[in-house]
């Protein structure tokens, strides 16, 4: 954890630099949708590493203006789909194993999500 912090810090500051909010807004932000579920679920699943490393980026996302439930997807995302997990499912367990797997997750990481922001909009 010693030697992945510091970089994962110097890239959240960069990310705090370089990328304007108007982008985030549009993108993971209110008006963002479908395209913005999608991009949440993508931005969690491709990257590997440890969950730890996530929570700082959702904080970032969410003080530039990403909504609840996008980051929660992108939270949950990170947690429960790998792009590499997959392909060892595959080998493993068979196509059919990890597509019900990925297609289940999927849905009850959506469903999360937009649960988790209808609770957070009524406190």
């Amino acid at each position: 954890m010693v030697i992945i912090l510091p970089a994962v810090m110097v890239i959240l500051g960069l990310f705090a630099i370089w990328v304007p909010k108007d982008i985030v807004v549009k993108l993971l932000g209110k008006a963002s949708g479908i395209k913005g579920i999608f991009l949440a679920i993508m931005l969690g699943a491709l990257p590997t590493g440890p969950l730890y490393i996530a929570f700082p980026m959702a904080t970032a996302l969410l003080k530039k203006g990403a909504k609840i439930s996008n980051v929660i997807i992108f939270l949950s995302s990170w947690a429960c789909i790998k792009a590499p997990q997959e392909l060892v499912e595959f080998q493993f367990m068979g196509l059919q194993f990890m597509l019900l797997r990925l297609i289940l997750t999927i849905i009850f990481v959506v469903i999360m999500g937009l649960f988790i922001e209808k609770i957070y909009d009524k406190i």
